[in-house]
């Protein structure tokens, strides 16, 4: 399967950090799980700094502000983390007013700030662009190919030895043997014989691609049906192997619900893209220096 690659168009910078606040949903998650504060509404002063009253809505506007969430508020977070929450904005408006404003009037905050206002732009935009499942499921189809469909598979054991000799008698000592039979003697001989990592787990592979193993287990592992061993070594530059395929999938398509987001997540940004092109025709630039 190729990844989607929906791009870096979005740039919200880096985040206050504080438990459960990494972007996204912060409900739910580590840290941030318990009982909201009773009574709290938008008007609610929660606290006075220097003088100056601090009401819920200030704080939502700050947390929101600096998490790029706007569903983000005070009211709806666990009691436990609201004396911090205030805080944190009560230093940040003492240092602000103390000693940080002054920053504003230089060319760098200036520039800063019109970056900023064009990240939260393009972040609001890109929350607003809706994705029907008619489109989502339509891109799918026409991509299935191409984005969604997974490679051949094979789950298989080996047992790797450095002597040819050793791999002719462990096969001798296999063949015949069929089923559960053939798979708990591979498994018996495996720790006992194999030098490979996966000897403790009885030569056990689990599932891969053949485009993953060397040329010459893949080629042999490719050859063989489940249930059935090679009947000579297989030689590879790491040593002879024994292998049992146990089981093959052949080509098969990721399924749309496991895909479906980032199937939105990539339609959103082509619009949201497209139409920051057209902006960008509207642009009318004149270089004043020699440029390429």
């Amino acid at each position: 399967m190729k990844k989607i690659i929906i791009g870096s168009l979005i740039s919200i910078g880096a985040l206050f950090a504080f438990p459960g606040m990494a972007g996204g949903s912060m409900m739910g998650k580590a840290g941030m799980v318990g009982k909201p504060l009773p009574g709290l509404k938008d008007n609610t002063v929660v606290a006075e700094v220097n003088g100056k009253k601090i009401t819920v809505a200030e704080i939502n506007a700050y947390l929101q502000g600096i998490t790029g969430d706007k569903r983000i508020k005070l009211q709806d977070l666990p009691a436990q983390h609201v004396k911090k929450l205030v805080k944190d904005y009560a230093d940040t408006l003492t240092v602000y007013e103390k000693k940080a404003k002054s920053i504003e009037n230089t060319p760098q905050f200036k520039a800063a700030k019109m970056k900023l206002a064009v990240d939260m732009w393009l972040k609001k935009e890109f929350d607003n662009i809706k994705i029907s499942d008619k489109e989502a499921k339509a891109f799918y189809e026409k991509n299935k190919d191409v984005f969604f469909k997974s490679t051949p598979q094979i789950k298989a054991r080996h047992i790797l030895v450095k002597d040819e000799k050793l791999a002719k008698k462990l096969i001798n000592e296999l063949k015949g043997l069929k089923g559960k039979a053939l798979e708990e003697k591979f498994a018996e001989l495996a720790k006992k014989y194999s030098i490979g990592p996966s000897k403790v787990q009885g030569g056990e592979l689990g599932w891969f691609s053949p485009k993953q193993m060397v040329p010459e287990f893949a080629k042999a592992a490719e050859s063989l049906k489940p249930g059935e061993i090679t009947l000579k070594p297989v030689k590879t530059r790491f040593g002879y192997h024994i292998i049992l395929v146990e089981g093959k999938k052949s080509n098969t398509y990721i399924p749309y619900e496991k895909v479906k987001d980032q199937i939105i997540g990539y339609l959103k940004n082509q619009k949201l893209k497209k139409e920051l092109e057209t902006l960008k025709k509207q642009e009318k630039i004149k270089f004043l220096v020699p440029v390429k």
